[in-house]
């Protein structure tokens, strides 16, 4: 099965224009998206809050009182990926900070190899859980309609003293007859005869 190819997203937070002129050039151009979105730490909360992202990195220029705590909250915010760049003189402790609180600390300036391949492998675990997370929902789906059709087939059984076979059977026909899903069908019937 070919899957489409689907690009990561990224924040930047940073102070400086600089950090994001050079960076946007760093990213590899076949697995982000090509618009990189750079924000100020101030307004970090705002845009984590309104965006999901596969990857948020928070560079060296944000002052170091916000830097762990910037971290924390875009990890919190559901980003695959947080990727912190601490100073020499910073990096030890937000090192043990970003570890302890799910998120990863390079020293900066890093080495854009290294850097390279911490954002592939970032965007790589996203694209992993945008796949486990569909499957999950495909499968809560699947659930449902389970439970919607086995309280229809109850409501048939009671109603009309179907057994659970014929129950079943009337169901299924009644859903390639109309060429609509089973739960259509189900939803029908206890909307029609619930008790």
């Amino acid at each position: 099965m070919v899957q489409s190819h689907r690009y990561a997203s990224l924040l930047l937070i940073t102070n400086s224009n600089d950090t994001a002129a050079q960076f946007a050039g760093l990213l590899p151009s076949d697995r982000f998206a090509p618009e990189l979105s750079v924000c100020a730490p101030r307004e970090a909360a705002y845009v984590l809050d309104g965006t999901a992202f596969d990857v948020v990195v928070i560079d060296e220029s944000v002052p170091s009182a916000d830097v762990t705590k910037l971290g924390a909250e875009a990890a919190k915010h559901g980003a695959a990926g947080v990727l912190l760049l601490a100073g020499p003189e910073l990096f030890e402790g937000a090192s043990r900070y970003a570890e302890a609180h799910g998120f990863m600390a390079l020293k900066s300036p890093a080495d854009p190899a290294l850097l390279r391949q911490s954002l592939n492998m970032m965007a790589a675990v996203s694209d992993r859980l945008h796949q486990l997370e569909s499957k999950a929902e495909s499968l809560e789906a699947k659930m449902e309609e389970m439970r919607l059709v086995n309280r229809a087939k109850l409501i048939l059984i009671q109603q009309f003293k179907m057994t659970e076979k014929d129950a079943h059977r009337f169901i299924e026909k009644n859903a390639m007859d109309r060429c609509v899903k089973r739960r259509v069908i189900a939803e029908n019937i206890i909307r029609t005869y619930q008790i």
